[in-house]
């Protein structure tokens, strides 16, 4: 075999390598993106069957004229404890705990394995009007999931989008949104969820709004309960984004 033919066999197989290579990538891409929409599409449905005249398109409406049933949620994953939501946002999920640690990092609320994942509580908490509850969720790429806590590294975001909802027990919280952090994945004290005394939760409160990446000047009623919301923000950062609740609708 002559100097050219074998110039021409190695070209010819780094073709096929770099094709195969090529193939392999964008069927695996495309496995994210079906896996995604799969995601996105079990939470859309979700949200269509059981909320009162919302649209199939999943345009939030106005919250105060809706009822979640939560026992139809409660009959499709007994993990269900409230939902969250952020009106003016696409994060209108319900948030689950599960006694397997790790577990919705990679489930769906219906059980469907799936890096969307869902939003979750670690630990015995469960209540809202005890602590920090701390909820989790996935920085995901296509928007779904906590995507837009991101935006709140920007005070016009945030003045636009300072309430959020908890539809608990048959009532609607509302929490007004007093700090937005950027923190580094090691600094854990925005994850305390147990307090002594009052006066404990009013340093840890004073202390996260110091953190906040800008001020927001909101006075909170004593026994206002806090919610935490985290996801990744980068590969070493979470971006976390806390409200207190200081009143409900029956």
């Amino acid at each position: 075999m002559n100097i050219r033919s074998k110039c021409s066999r190695t070209k010819h197989l780094l073709s096929i390598f770099w094709l195969s290579g090529f193939l392999g990538f964008s069927l695996l891409l495309l496995t994210h993106i079906y896996k995604y929409r799969k995601g996105s599409e079990e939470y859309r449905e979700l949200n269509r069957i059981l909320w009162k005249n919302r649209t199939e398109s999943g345009e939030n409406v106005d919250c105060n004229k809706d009822i979640l049933f939560e026992d139809s949620l409660k009959q499709i994953n007994s993990d269900y404890i409230f939902w969250l939501s952020i009106p003016g946002t696409s994060i209108d999920y319900p948030v689950v705990k599960s006694a397997l640690p790790g577990y919705y990092l990679n489930h769906t609320f219906q059980g469907n394995e799936n890096s969307c994942g869902s939003l979750f509580v670690q630990g015995e908490t469960e209540q809202t009007n005890r602590g920090n509850t701390v909820i989790f969720g996935h920085n995901m790429k296509d928007g779904s999931m906590f995507a837009d806590l991101k935006h709140y590294k920007n005070k016009d975001f945030y003045e636009n989008h300072k309430i959020l909802h908890i539809y608990y027990n048959g009532k609607r919280y509302e929490g007004f949104i007093f700090s937005c952090q950027i923190r580094d994945e090691e600094e854990l004290e925005c994850y305390q969820t147990e307090f002594s005394t009052i006066a404990q939760k009013h340093e840890f409160i004073s202390s996260m709004k110091a953190s906040s990446l800008y001020p927001i000047p909101v006075s909170l009623p004593e026994q206002a309960s806090v919610i935490t919301l985290s996801t990744c923000y980068g590969r070493s950062e979470r971006m976390i984004v806390q409200a207190a609740l200081v009143c409900y609708t029956e």
